[in-house]
């Protein structure tokens, strides 16, 4: 677990360094005047895909500190639970629960986080970025080996697919699914992203099971395997995704909640609800896609030849 969360602490640490560059870099002029060569320059984060990089970095580094402390709750209420003497479900459904969250935590955590390192944030900087003259490109570097460590995204997903999915009969992943739907149906603010969460978890439930169904055909034809195998990865980043949506969407609830009683802190609460939808309009609708390559997979990639690559 730990692995995965100093990739995210490191993600964040990015991100706030991007910002930091993007409200002081000046290049260029606003985008709805750039035709008028008299017109000022303005710092780069009046830019519309600088302000799309750092919302990404912004959601996923704020979703994925809440996806750590999410976990750290469930290991929490499981030493309570055997301490003081809870019955033996509760502390089987804890400690599943437990089992399923960690290879999301390191595997989804640690790969996007390096991933948005790259693609996001040292890209904010430019070709500076490369230069030892910011963090980055270290940050990158040092995200990099958490992909790594402890076994690499790959063995995570497979990892995450056959011992705390299918050796578990679905227990925990069933337990987790239904806390978000649960949550996704309680109506109340955020009802479209509410209900995009709602498809998106469809959709994962619909991946999960095709992945079953060719495990299950694997003991007659042993070559059904290999579709699983091309997808583990991509189910253990869908979980991560919809598990990120989930708790953004929780905390722009709560936002919402002390806007209602005080301006206080605004911009703050403003930001969690702009990340909430940001994440939801443009990272969930991937999973729908996802379905649509699990459900299209066939062998052929394991038919060719070696000498054809």
């Amino acid at each position: 677990m730990m692995v995965g969360t100093k990739a995210i602490a490191t993600l964040s640490a990015g991100y706030q360094q991007a910002l930091a560059y993007a409200k002081t870099r000046v290049q260029g002029g606003d985008m709805k005047i750039m035709n008028d060569k008299a017109s000022p320059r303005v710092t780069i984060i009046h830019h519309p895909d600088v302000r799309r990089s750092l919302m990404v970095q912004k959601s996923y580094s704020e979703g994925m500190r809440a996806l750590v402390l999410y976990t750290a709750s469930i290991q929490d209420d499981l030493a309570i639970a055997r301490a003081s003497g809870a019955d033996k479900s509760t502390i089987d459904d804890l400690d599943a629960l437990n089992d399923l969250m960690l290879p999301v935590v390191k595997g989804f955590g640690s790969e996007k986080s390096w991933t948005l390192l790259g693609t996001e944030s040292l890209q904010t900087f430019g070709g500076s970025g490369f230069t030892q003259d910011w963090p980055l490109e270290q940050y990158v570097r040092d995200a990099k080996i958490d992909t790594l460590y402890e076994g690499t995204t790959a063995i995570q997903g497979l990892d995450f697919f056959f011992r705390k999915i299918v050796k578990d009969g679905g227990r925990a992943i069933g337990l987790l699914g239904k806390e978000i739907a649960g949550f996704a149906k309680s109506g109340g603010v955020h009802s479209h992203e509410k209900a995009a969460l709602l498809k998106a978890l469809d959709d994962l439930n619909a991946i999960i099971a095709v992945l079953v169904g060719h495990a299950m055909e694997s003991q007659e034809k042993p070559e059904e395997i290999y579709k699983v195998g091309l997808n583990t990865s991509r189910c253990l980043m869908a979980v991560g995704e919809i598990i990120t949506a989930w708790l953004l969407i929780r905390q722009a609830d709560i936002a919402v909640e002390k806007l209602s009683i005080s301006s206080k802190d605004a911009d703050f609460y403003n930001g969690k609800i702009a990340s909430a939808k940001f994440f939801v309009a443009n990272m969930l609708p991937h999973i729908s896609s996802d379905r649509a390559i699990v459900e299209a997979t066939d062998n052929s990639i394991m038919e060719i030849s070696e000498s054809a690559f």
